[in-house]
């Protein structure tokens, strides 16, 4: 009953969650469906106050614009959008209604529609759209016979008119509709849907009217606003678009239509090539311009002159993601790569999901291992009382003074057994005096008191090494999970996609004739580019591999080269991938001299050096304990596994701690260790990093001037988390790197831990990274007389400006 009453408990806190959370659901739906309710309103109200004057010296025109948006809003076929359309409609008609020739055939031809539409449209779009041209005639008709009294033929005229003018604009706003619904997909939108949105964005601004602040038309400054927007984002191809048809759109409503068109035009023209000289720069160009007409035009006045400055502040008011989201959406190539990056992060995150997913099993796995439930006083207890029940079963289970012992005198004889064991435990084996009176069997209760304990102390040892093995087992499953998180952190770091950068090189290519198959650039997380060119694998390619490096150079104005094993074959699709990153500063020269132990065929150091794929150079020296080939295994494995994670990229605190973690489950058995120099040079810019976990000091030559690089930390294996200190030094060309194993230094005794002998050497010679190393090699022999202690290696490596 009460685990009933536990998960009824539970079911009801889910269910009150979940009530909660369609609430919420709720509100921001209800919300969103009001936002969406007061927009149709407020275009309606709009497109309803648009007035298009069909001559300069009529004072009244005609307004299409409304009955066109609500047939436009009927076909998404809902009643309640169709309704609030028709209601804003409605709205602006009364607003311009002495403006117009016919305003209240506009109201009845709503009217009617919307009827229509909401209480008697089938399914059918193109016989919704015939009736609906077709209550647009009959009202415009008996419109004109009952109320303006035309004649017959003059009203069949006029109301055709009003008929035909009205399908184009309604096609034209149903397409805009249908393109709003597009943003924020991955749909690319086609050049005749950008300009029916450009028109509709026009209408709705000439809807605004001869509505004045302080004199100041406010329709001018919004259609400025928007022409500059347009221009500042899509270029002068757009800019130019959008002014001449805001131009047009504001002309026909003010009767002014080319002063209108030339106006705007050029403001959209002249701010759209401008725009990627800034936001600044491209408006004062446009002032400039404007004043420039100004002194050849009468039509540009002080009040004109203020708008235009009104809408440039303003302007310069909208917020950069603004602009970048409508670029987005104009701009084929922007919302390419805008999707992209949407993809790829949508990629990360469902690896890093499921990493996560493994981090925690491996947490669990940890946990467990090192979870001990074991009560230590029920141990305590249950250790006598099993020592007590072996020994008596071993001794006591065909005695015929059984029952007389346990049965009679229990509590007495458990207790003398008590003593018995205890007294062996502590190095004094005797038989307790009532024990040996009554018990005939004492010398066979002896040799099973020694057997039991004895027994039950090996099997204590292995319980408890298990139990060691277990803890060792899980915090070196901990470090790795922790390794796995900071993985995912370097994993997650944002990388950029250039498309700008592979547009030149496609231009570059194409201008050339050198042909490619796909083209990838991105720029990495230190910010510096990278180019992946995949083209087919064939007879020559291999020079043009040089050609693209040379060409694309000059073309880009930027010094690249092919990375380091950059230049792959795809054996599944039999195409080239070539690799292009820029081209260091620097390069490196390294060279490594070895001698074993005394007795010794192998030495157990181990060293490694190279360029990595991330423009860095690394140098790896690992001196295993001992000598000989195990230590040589350990120092091996530790070089092996530092420079595959450098090489992926990690930094050097993951890197070390993975290795730490892995060596020390691979060295807990026999307690090895080995340790690790670890020098990171950018090739870039010549920061270095130094790392060093229980290795000997490393020193920098510069000239006469000799610097030591040492750091205090165990070696690999003997803790379970490294705190890695970081050393940096900035490096130039002609510096020397000398790293060295303690077999080295540990020669001379006569230092006393003060200026090793090496630093000395090295202020006076001069030689090049194989010789340098040879000669120290030689002077470290020369100076133990020939006696090798330990395992002697030096790794110079020296800076050198690329050409």
């Amino acid at each position: 009953m009460r685990r009933a009453d536990v998960q009824y408990g539970l079911g009801v806190d889910k269910y009150e969650k979940i009530g909660k959370l369609t609430n919420i659901k709720r509100k921001v739906w209800m919300r969103t469906s009001v936002v969406k309710l007061l927009t149709i309103l407020l275009i309606g109200v709009l497109l309803g106050r648009v007035n298009l004057l069909l001559n300069q010296s009529d004072s009244r025109g005609i307004a299409p614009m409304g009955i066109a948006y609500l047939m436009a809003v009927a076909t998404k076929e809902n009643k309640r959008d169709i309704l609030i359309a028709a209601i804003g409609i409605a709205i602006g008609y009364l607003t311009i209604n002495n403006m117009l020739t016919d305003g209240y055939a506009y109201l009845m031809a709503v009217a009617i529609i919307t009827i229509y539409y909401v209480f008697i449209a089938s399914n059918n779009t193109r016989k919704k759209e015939l009736i609906g041209f077709i209550i647009i005639l009959s009202s415009f008709f008996i419109y004109g016979i009952t109320v303006n009294k035309y004649e017959l033929g003059v009203d069949i005229i006029l109301c055709l008119l009003q008929t035909i003018v009205v399908m184009p604009i309604y096609y034209i706003i149903k397409y805009a509709l249908n393109s709003f619904e597009e943003i924020n997909t991955n749909y690319f939108f086609s050049s005749e849907e950008i300009v029916s949105i450009g028109i509709f964005l026009c209408l709705l601004v000439s809807g605004i009217g001869n509505i004045n602040f302080m004199d100041y038309s406010i329709r001018n400054i919004f259609a400025l606003i928007l022409v500059l927007t347009i221009a500042y984002v899509g270029g002068a191809a757009y800019g130019s678009m959008i002014g001449v048809l805001m131009g047009i759109m504001l002309g026909v409503a003010s009767s002014d239509m080319m002063y209108s068109v030339a106006f705007f035009g050029v403001g959209g023209l002249t701010v759209g090539i401008f725009k990627d000289t800034g936001k600044i720069f491209s408006i004062l160009s446009g002032i400039i311009i404007y004043f420039a007409l100004a002194l050849y035009s009468n039509a540009v006045t002080l009040k004109l002159g203020i708008e235009v400055l009104v809408s440039c502040f303003l302007f310069l008011c909208i917020p950069k993601p603004v602009y970048k989201s409508i670029e987005i959406e104009i701009n084929p190539q922007k919302k390419k790569t805008h999707f992209g990056e949407v993809q790829l992060n949508a990629i990360k995150e469902e690896f890093t999901f499921k990493l996560q997913g493994l981090t925690s099993v491996l947490l669990s796995v940890a946990k467990c291992l090192g979870d001990n439930n074991d009560n230590e006083n029920l141990l305590i207890k249950s250790k006598g009382s099993a020592l007590v029940e072996n020994l008596a079963d071993r001794s006591c289970s065909n005695c015929e003074n059984k029952p007389l012992c346990w049965e009679r005198d229990f509590h007495q004889t458990f207790n003398s057994f008590q003593m018995l064991i205890k007294s062996y435990e502590e190095g004094c084996l005797a038989i307790p005096i009532d024990l040996e009176k009554k018990c005939v069997k004492n010398f066979t209760l002896l040799r099973s008191t020694e057997g039991v304990v004895n027994n039950y102390n090996v099997s204590e040892t292995i319980k408890e090494r298990l139990a060691e093995g277990k803890n060792v087992l899980s915090t070196h499953i901990s470090n790795i999970t922790t390794t796995l998180e900071m993985l995912l952190n370097d994993f997650k770091r944002e990388v950029n996609i250039d498309t700008e950068l592979e547009r030149l090189i496609k231009r570059v290519l194409n201008k050339n004739s050198i042909y490619y198959n796909n083209i990838f650039c991105y720029i990495d997380k230190n910010g510096r580019a990278k180019i992946r060119i995949s083209m087919n694998n064939y007879d020559g390619a291999e020079y043009y591999e040089k050609k693209i490096v040379s060409l694309l150079s000059n073309g880009i104005k930027m010094n690249l080269c092919i990375e380091e094993d950059g230049c792959n074959i795809d054996i599944k699709t039999n195409e080239r991938i070539i690799t292009i990153e820029e081209k260091p500063k620097y390069h490196m020269v390294s060279y490594g001299a070895m001698e074993s132990k005394d007795g010794e065929f192998q030495t157990g150091d181990n060293y490694s050096f190279g360029k990595t794929t991330n423009g860095s150079y690394i140098t790896i020296l690992s001196d295993g304990m001992g000598s000989g080939p195990e230590a040589g295994e350990e120092s091996k494995a530790t070089v092996d596994l530092v420079e595959k994670l450098m090489e992926a990229g990690f930094d050097e605190d993951i890197t070390v701690n993975t290795v730490n973690s892995i060596m020390g489950m691979r060295f807990a058995q026999d307690e090895k260790y080995a340790t690790l120099d670890l020098n990171k040079i950018d090739l870039y810019n010549g920061d270095a990093i130094f790392v060093k976990i229980g290795a000997a000091p490393s020193f920098i030559k510069r000239g006469s001037d000799i610097k030591s690089v040492n750091s205090k930390n165990l070696p690999l294996g003997l803790v379970d988390e490294v705190d890695v200190e970081i050393i940096k030094y900035n490096l130039k060309p002609g510096d020397i790197l000398i790293n060295v194993s303690d077999g080295i230094l540990d020669i001379s005794k006569l230092n006393n831990g003060k200026v090793s002998w090496l630093e000395e050497y090295l202020k006076n010679i001069n030689a090049d990274p194989r010789e340098l190393s040879e000669k120290i090699l030689e002077k470290a022999k020369k100076i133990s007389k020939g006696t090798l202690n330990d395992d002697m290696t030096v790794v110079v490596s020296k800076v050198y400006l690329d050409s």
